[in-house]
């Protein structure tokens, strides 16, 4: 038998257009799933075409194998890039961002398994083998075909640089400085590279992404290990005159809970029922948002200085409060873990690597039995895609038929645990007659059906819909509390309607630990009379939220 010959130049040329194409396919998907605008998506694709052609044009310039290993490099690359990004297209409707990139650089492999479980699909492995299968045979064929003749390569090469001319021409013109410097509290400035249209090709998109949160996340990690050469800072604490400070303070991390889930903020299913219970003794804020849809983003925000960006925790501790971080999610060491940088301060840190929420109360229970004050931040697992795992199998009381029915229920369901355990601690602390306090905020929301009744959103700063920020937001006292801060907690129900958004938590922290502080600014705590409302700004594109 006769081997077959190679193909010929033509499928050369036609292999190295399919593999300049096949990045496109995102921006495509984006294009069918968010029915964008023709004109925004053509100036995109054209701008992912010179960048596949800058890619790809060595290989018409190079020798036999010089140019096989250019193409299996860059079809590795592009096809990686255009997997990673494109897998955030096809599973939430949403471009690569940096929250997804923070996320997939600083998850836990418990936590990815549970977020490829949860968007684990026919579409996404579809999607998945078919850009595998389209590079990989895009470089073989092109590693087996003839190469042009140089006339022909070099004809290729000036259209090329003809198509691209005047692209590239804008964005030098236009874009200006690669970089552009941002200015922080300390007087530094960090260089950020823009995201414009210009750089929405796969490959461009995660260098660019990932440039930006190596340079932000360098930054915090520092700032977050310097904390010793600060501690200084932190004291100066003491009670606010004719206050009673509470000896125990609970704050409550949600993780991904929506308010629009919440039956006690009007949701229909009885999600909420044994904090509605407890009738009049929390107080419910109406109108509170997260800072970002991602963790990472949020706890810092909530959990460091706005000067140096150091770790608040100590600033509790120099008053004399034992600070303890409970967890039900996954530890993930301090040394090049953001979140774990942030909490190394605490002065107990418990992770319980991925267990029910419930099985913190024990931990809880241990912290207030130890004399003297305390501040406890009980980190819930919350709401957590794969929504299932996030409760026991006694507490499925919502079903539903259906991709979309069913993800509805498990994530009411999740809610009914969160309220369920809310709830046990609320009973702990009434039941010890101190003054005390509980202060329940999630990190973060998420748009289960709510923007678009067909369409599950997820969260991602990209879209940003109202849903993914809308947290609940919710208050409880003790009696010895009420007592000893009456005006106080007059005040605080009173604010219940103020539009707030939950970066800078901590000077609503010291405020209800009846403290006051060097660093505290009273225009920033919610149940401060001083408070001043803020335009908040949601998303990639720092849009004004309004309701």
């Amino acid at each position: 038998m006769l081997p077959s010959r190679p193909p010929s130049p033509v499928v050369f040329i036609a292999s190295l257009l399919g593999l300049a194409a096949l990045p496109c396919a995102p921006e495509i998907c984006l294009l069918v799933r968010n029915h964008e605008d023709l004109k925004y998506f053509a100036p995109v694709l054209y701008y992912e075409g010179i960048v596949s052609f800058l890619l790809l044009a060595p290989v018409l310039l190079l020798g036999r194998w010089g140019a096989r290993i250019w193409v299996g490099s860059a079809g590795i690359v592009m096809g990686t890039a255009t997997l990673v990004t494109g897998f955030q297209a096809v599973s939430g409707g949403a471009r690569w961002d940096p929250t997804a990139h923070a996320a997939l650089l600083q998850t836990s492999p418990g936590e990815a398994a549970g977020f490829l479980r949860a968007f684990m699909s026919p579409a996404t492995v579809g999607w998945s083998i078919l850009i595998v299968a389209g590079f990989a045979v895009g470089v073989a064929v092109n590693c087996r075909a003839v190469a042009p003749s140089r006339r022909v390569a070099g004809a290729c090469l000036l259209g090329g640089l003809l198509f691209s001319s005047y692209g590239v021409h804008n964005a030098i013109k236009y874009t200006g400085d690669l970089r552009h410097a941002v200015s922080l509290s300390d007087g530094s400035q960090l260089q950020i590279i823009d995201v414009g249209i210009n750089k929405f090709h796969p490959v461009t998109l995660l260098a660019v992404t990932h440039y930006n949160y190596q340079v932000t996340h360098d930054y915090y990690l520092r700032s977050f290990h310097a904390i010793d050469a600060h501690r200084a800072v932190f004291q100066g604490a003491h009670p606010v005159a004719g206050a009673t400070n509470p000896r125990l303070v609970v704050v409550v991390i949600g993780e991904s809970a929506s308010r629009r889930h919440w039956s006690l903020y009007g949701y229909a299913r009885d999600t909420t029922p044994e904090l509605r219970r407890s009738g009049g003794d929390g107080v419910l804020f109406s109108d509170v948002i997260s800072s970002s849809v991602g963790t990472q983003a949020v706890l810092r925000s909530m959990f460091s200085t706005n000067f140096l960006a150091l770790p608040v925790f100590p600033l509790f501790s120099a008053a004399g409060y034992k600070t303890h971080w409970l967890s039900a999610q996954y530890n993930q060491g301090v040394n090049d873990v953001e979140i774990a940088a942030l909490l190394q301060s605490c002065d107990q840190r418990v992770f319980l690597n991925g267990a029910y929420d419930g099985s913190l109360l024990p931990f809880v229970r241990a912290a207030m039995d130890e004399p003297g004050r305390h501040v406890i931040f009980v980190n819930l697992f919350g709401s957590h895609v794969r929504y299932a795992d996030r409760y026991p199998a006694e507490a499925a009381v919502f079903s539903g038929e259906g991709e979309k029915d069913g993800r509805i229920a498990t994530y009411d369901n999740s809610i009914r645990y969160t309220d369920h355990v809310l709830a046990e601690l609320v009973r702990m602390l009434r039941a010890r007659h101190d003054a005390s306090c509980l202060l329940y905020a999630s990190d973060h929301a998420e748009d289960v059906y709510d923007s678009t009744p067909d369409t599950y959103l997820f969260r991602s700063e990209a879209i940003a819909t109202n849903a993914m920020y809308e947290v609940p937001f919710y208050v409880w006292f003790s009696p010895e509390y009420r007592e000893g801060n009456a005006a106080f907690v007059a005040g605080v129900a009173a604010a219940r309607d103020r539009k707030f958004q939950t970066e800078a938590l901590y000077h609503s922290i010291i405020d209800l630990s009846r403290l006051t502080h060097p660093l505290y600014d009273s225009r920033l705590s919610v149940f401060s009379p001083d408070f001043v409302e803020r335009p908040r700004r949601v998303g990639a594109m720092a849009r004004v939220y309004t309701k």
